[in-house]
């Protein structure tokens, strides 16, 4: 009886098994299709791998289309060699990626501490205006309308920590100021220092009413910051921080928001520094 024939006594079963071959052998054919048509992203050293990977899913796929073929005809020796084929090319390409896989993995695993450190300011330990960025094109891409709020905060006074007592001691203080924006977020939020003495903190799906108190408590722990090794300890605050607010959803536009934030920001400098100013409503 050729092979696979008796798969002909039940036209159901023979469709089952033609059809699912026929699937995965498109599947297969796929794979190597696409690494063709985007060749171009390959790197050089990893594309010998790939082309016998390439070759050895392709192969797969022939395979699945004798098996379809042998259902009416009995090509045995056929069908035996290709899959004698198949099992060296990828034996052969599992041999080779013995030594690329751990390579590969560790690349992968530096990208990560690379992108981790390329979003993160080395002085305060937080994010820096890139990861803000990215953080906020992220929410970008979220459905509905849950509204979020963005604070942008501003130190009052630092220049004259910088001048009077060095660099040192006003990075210092950019680290203290760190710490009170870090016990002040959550696990979805994020605190970012986006230049100088210029800090951002992004509340997810928090309210302008939440937001505001919050920023009020900020404020307030700024101002009490104190640096004992200095010889002004005695004089409070330090610093102080004005700070504009505004709140945005996703479908609304995210630069237009961090305008708003920081024309709020810069009426709380105007009018007189140490405060916290909210943005007017973004019209829908």
């Amino acid at each position: 009886m050729p092979h696979g024939s008796c798969f002909l006594w039940d036209p159901q079963l023979t469709s089952l098994h033609v059809a699912s071959d026929l699937a995965v052998a498109v599947a297969y054919f796929s794979i190597p299709l696409l690494l063709l048509l985007n060749r171009q992203y390959i790197d050089a050293q990893i594309r010998p791998v790939l082309l016998l990977f390439a070759a050895f899913i392709f192969s797969c796929g022939i395979g699945h289309g004798l098996r379809i073929w042998n259902i009416w005809h009995t090509s045995y020796w056929l069908e035996g060699a290709w899959t004698w084929a198949t099992a060296v090319v990828s034996l052969y390409t599992a041999w080779e990626l013995r030594a690329l896989v751990p390579q590969l993995l560790n690349t992968h695993r530096d990208l990560i501490t690379v992108r981790a450190l390329v979003e993160q300011d080395p002085l305060t330990g937080i994010a820096n205006r890139r990861g803000l960025e990215v953080a906020l094109t992220a929410l970008a891409y979220q459905a509905g309308a849950v509204e979020h709020t963005l604070l942008l905060l501003d130190l009052d006074g630092f220049k004259a920590i910088n001048d009077t007592y060095g660099h040192s001691a006003g990075d210092q203080l950019l680290q203290a100021v760190a710490e009170v924006l870090n016990r002040q977020v959550r696990t979805t939020d994020m605190a970012a220092r986006i230049g100088g003495d210029e800090f951002a903190l992004l509340l997810v799906g928090c309210l302008p009413d939440e937001a505001l108190n919050k920023a009020e408590v900020i404020r307030q722990e700024i101002s009490q910051i104190t640096m004992p090794q200095l010889p002004i300890v005695s004089r409070c605050p330090l610093v102080s921080a004005s700070i504009g607010i505004s709140s945005f959803t996703a479908d609304r536009g995210l630069t237009h928001s961090y305008q708003q934030a920081d024309a709020a920001l810069y009426a709380a400098k105007y009018n007189g520094k140490n405060q916290v100013k909210v943005a007017a409503p973004v019209a829908l």
